[in-house]
């Protein structure tokens, strides 16, 4: 097996079942060493194969996989008889259809209306001057835009 050209895959193959290419069975014919580790690993596949039915033929443990899945999902559900299951569907699918209208007629609500009477054109507001309220307004005889404290300072109204 050390100084021969066929490697361990193409007898590994051969012992799993595949038939050996012409080459390497010429080889096997002169080579007793790989015709030995033929046999082993024909050996070892049959033992494994062994086992593996055997495993497959068992019953799982009560403790397996499917009683642990059984503790973490519960019992099965049973329904009662008579009642059917497509109420419920009726339900949500009324509530669903609720609120989508409730959102609509609130996104789609009208305008407010505005009467005419109060409507101002945003000209005349753009034109009129901030100072505009002081001109309004005019200081009567003896009154003046400016106090004077007796301290002397002067304070703006």
């Amino acid at each position: 097996m050390k100084g021969c050209a066929i490697g361990m895959d193409a007898i590994a193959d051969c012992a799993l079942g595949k038939t050996p290419d012409p080459e390497l069975a010429a080889h096997l014919a002169i080579c007793a060493q790989c015709r030995d580790a033929l046999e082993e690993s024909r050996a070892m596949a049959a033992r494994i194969d062994d086992v593996l039915h055997r495993v497959a033929a068992v019953d799982p443990p009560s403790f397996g996989p499917e009683r642990v899945m059984a503790r973490v999902v519960g019992p099965a559900r049973t329904r009662a008889p008579g009642i059917p299951g497509w109420w419920r569907w009726t339900a949500i699918g009324s509530a669903l259809l609720a609120v989508s209208m409730a959102i609509m007629m609130w996104v789609r609500r009208p305008a407010p209306v505005i009467a005419l009477s109060a409507w101002r054109s945003p000209t005349q507001v753009l034109l009129r001057p901030p100072v505009a309220a002081a001109w309004a307004t005019r200081p009567r005889l003896g009154e003046g835009f400016f106090k004077i404290k007796s301290s002397g300072e002067i304070h703006a109204q």
